[in-house]
């Protein structure tokens, strides 16, 4: 089959270049980080995370064994961070214990996950919603025994997979504990396992995979998407069986975000699929559901009796398990034991008032327990230093009204922390009394914002380096251009940037549609990181690179620099239609009100109508495209479906499939990820929307493609059933008109393509 509008249909990847990942200066952060926390400050600002090259020595417990020592990572990558902490791989550069920990080795890679979100909105809303759940701070942060306790069920996990997986390599394994006094938090140090996401598959009947249960791999396009789903099934079984529901949420299908939760191993010889993470970040109250499948999950829980839900776990049902498998658990007899001391140290330091209720009014032991877990809470929000923590883990009237001052808002949090702190009264009497101490404290603060200014790509190098040595001027910037996207802050703050991102746009285009070799580079760097995300195999990989030269794919590229100038098109279309009726309408004496609606309609429309100018540009060039090449068989699906605007994007990724089917998944696969990966928690790698956007790109056109000769015979009965009746109900003006558009939209492409398209295509 030709190749016609393919490079419109597919949505090509937008150029690199002003529009590439922001690139930031790692050893700029750190000496940013260094000003921030200056220690001729009585408080100092902490580290929001670390940078690539730090190394945290740090005490670790083993998790079983729990054997303490020293020990140091130097972190060779940050991976990104979520509500439940911010994720690390490192390398485990010292290493200084009693007894071997098996599995922890000097000069080895590990992933380390410290508990504690890097963004602030993330941290505020996943402790808004624990504290709304169980009224205390979010215990895996702070809390040694539920550092612990988390830690030790997935170590019990991991042996049970042995039983419900025939591996032990089913679950990632567990190391260590670590308290990181830097950022206030408890980490966790685990294997480091080589592995990728579901490849998404190009799948010619993706209605095999609705009998996921059952289906034979052989006899599904889809075998990745089943082994995953019923992997996952496997794994909410095995916690369930042991007495871990709360677990199991983590790999429930229905929730559509917990699918990056496993990935497909490629350090180990089956390259089974791996379980990768056990800490919740949110916790599930009943008001709140987050997913499609909480709501399933919150009824559930009710039925168990669970008004919230997080990590609880009935320690029996665990140890019934554990008896019925003595041969696979003999030996971790001590683990349970910590695991019941531990869990039972967590549950007790909280109100949790929908499992405690009314004790903590007559149980003066769990009111104690209660109070030293919420001033954990506190220390970790650097609310009260060392001393005054000893004081409220009294109780009495001085905790008491410390507590109820944290209900008051800003000022509360803000009288505590003079309060409860001797270096933070100190340090606000220097910024009144001591110019030089000011001005310090207002270089770090600066300074720590500036670094995820920074990293976020408001403030390039220079310019950073500028702000921080001129703190006053960040302030004015921060309250003022700062609080726009950071897109706007560019632009106003300098104009020139948004003029050379237009210039450097065009000059891309200008390159792509006139030189070769640059069109060749531009598309070998795509198909390279695409390998290099796990989107395409080695051999995938060469054999694309080696038909760089086909014409067919010569003809795709020249084909994407047209497409690229045509992005714009409808926008400016809109925006200059828009001004004249807005002109107009003025001109005659309209309102600026009436003006501005219309501008604002005009706009709209050009948005949501099926045949845009930007689709009208496309359609013309592959006629243009049929009478230059005299090749009418081979474009006349793809040329009347390129002038509408959203059905074109649809109808023709079957034409790259037939010819070079791994070529066409992965630039399906690459714009699949890039349109969902904008979307919050829903978006990430790896989750089921991706799958869903890749299907409705890629799978579902060739459905639509295999079947479209029944679709147009379809097509034209239903305007022959539509409009015959309506024939004997009007005028002979109207019949006329009606005759027209039965034959011209109905019955013609039934009769023009249904021939071509049946006839076999000539080799």
């Amino acid at each position: 089959m030709g190749f016609g509008n393919v490079s419109f249909v597919f949505v090509p990847i937008l150029p690199k270049g002003n529009m590439a990942k922001v690139i930031y200066s790692s050893e700029l952060c750190k000496e940013l980080a260094h000003t921030a926390g200056d220690p001729q400050l009585k408080i100092t600002h902490r580290p929001v995370r670390y940078e690539n090259g730090t190394v945290l020595p740090i005490n670790i417990t083993g998790v079983f064994p729990a054997i303490s020592g020293k020990a140091e990572l130097t972190i060779d990558k940050f991976l990104g961070g979520g509500f439940a902490g911010q994720v690390y791989r490192c390398k485990l550069t010292r290493l200084d214990i009693p007894e071997p920990i098996p599995g922890l080795e000097k000069n080895k890679l590990y992933a380390v996950k410290i508990v504690i979100p890097p963004s602030s909105f993330s941290r505020w809303f996943r402790n808004t919603t624990y504290w709304l759940a169980f009224q205390g701070p979010f215990s895996s942060q702070v809390n040694y025994g539920a550092c612990r306790a988390g830690l030790a069920w997935q170590k019990l996990v991991r042996r049970a997979g042995l039983i419900k997986f025939g591996r032990e390599t089913a679950v990632k394994d567990a190391y260590a504990s670590f308290w990181d006094a830097n950022l206030n938090a408890y980490g966790e140090i685990t294997e480091w396992v080589e592995g990728r996401m579901w490849n998404l598959e190009a799948d010619k009947d993706i209605t095999s995979r609705f009998d996921w249960k059952n289906v034979p791999f052989e006899k599904t396009g889809s075998p990745e998407y089943v082994d995953k789903r019923r992997f996952m099934r496997d794994m909410v079984e095995l916690m369930h069986e042991m007495g871990a529901p709360e677990f199991a949420r983590q790999y429930e299908w229905s929730t559509m975000k917990s699918q990056p939760n496993c990935m497909k191993r490629t350090d180990t010889e089956d390259g089974g699929l791996c379980a990768i993470d056990f800490r919740a970040g949110l916790a599930l109250l009943p008001w709140l559901p987050m997913s499609p499948g909480d709501f399933k999950l919150i009824l559930n829980g009710l039925k168990r009796g669970a008004l919230v839900q997080f990590d609880r776990c009935d320690l029996s049902k665990m140890e019934a398990y554990v008896a019925a498998h003595p041969d696979i658990f003999k030996d971790v007899g001590p683990m349970i034991d910590e695991l019941k001391e531990q869990d039972r140290a967590y549950r007790r330091s909280l109100p949790d008032i929908t499992h405690h209720g009314l004790r903590p009014t007559f149980d003066k032991e769990l009111r104690k327990d209660i109070v030293a877990g919420l001033v954990e809470g506190y220390l970790a929000d650097d609310l009260v230093d060392e001393a005054f923590a000893s004081r409220l883990r009294k109780g009495g009237i001085t905790f008491s009204l410390f507590h109820l001052l944290g209900a008051v808002p800003i000022i509360g949090k803000m009288i505590r922390q003079r309060w409860g702190s001797k270096n933070f009264r100190q340090h606000m009497l220097g910024l009144f009394t001591k110019p030089a101490y000011f001005k310090t404290a207002l270089k770090a603060r600066a300074a720590h914002d500036l670094i995820s200014w920074h990293r976020a790509g408001r403030t390039n190098e220079a310019r950073t380096r500028t702000l921080a040595e001129k703190p006053g001027t960040f302030f004015l910037e921060k309250f003022t251009l700062g609080r726009l996207p950071i897109g706007l802050h560019h632009f106003f703050l300098n104009p020139i940037i948004a003029w050379n991102g237009i210039v450097a746009f065009f000059k891309f285009i200008y390159d792509f549609a006139r030189d070769e070799a640059f069109r060749e580079k531009w598309f070998l760097d795509q198909v390279a990181e695409g390998e290099a995300a796990g989107m395409l195999s080695k051999e995938e990989h060469d054999h694309i690179v080696s038909v760089i030269k086909e014409p067919y794919i010569v003809k795709y590229l020249k084909s994407m620099a047209v497409h690229f100038c045509t992005i714009p098109v409808t926008q400016i279309v809109s925006v200059i239609t828009g001004g004249i009726a807005a002109g107009y309408i003025l001109s005659k004496g309209g309102t600026k009100t009436d003006a501005s609606l219309a501008f604002a309609g005009i706009v709209a429309l050009f948005q949501v109508t099926p045949i845009s100018p930007g689709s009208l540009c496309r359609g013309f060039y592959v006629v243009g495209l049929m009478i230059y090449e005299r090749n009418w068989r081979d474009y006349l699906v793809a040329a009347p479906l390129s002038f509408v605007k959203y059905i074109g994007y649809l109808a023709f990724p079957l034409q790259m499939t037939t010819t070079y089917p791994d070529l066409a998944r992965f630039l399906v696969s690459r714009r699949a990820t890039t349109l969902v990966h904008i979307i919050p928690v829903f978006g990430e790698h790896g989750a089921l929307l991706e799958h869903w956007v890749f299907d409705l790109f890629f799978n579902i056109p060739q459905i639509l493609g295999r079947h479209l000769k029944g679709l147009l015979t379809t097509w034209m009965l239903v305007g022959m059933a539509t409009i015959i009746p309506a024939l004997f109900h009007v005028t002979t003006k109207g019949w006329v008109g009606l005759m027209i558009g039965l034959v011209a939209v109905f019955i013609c492409p039934r009769m023009i393509f249904y021939p071509i398209l049946f006839k076999e295509k000539e080799d």
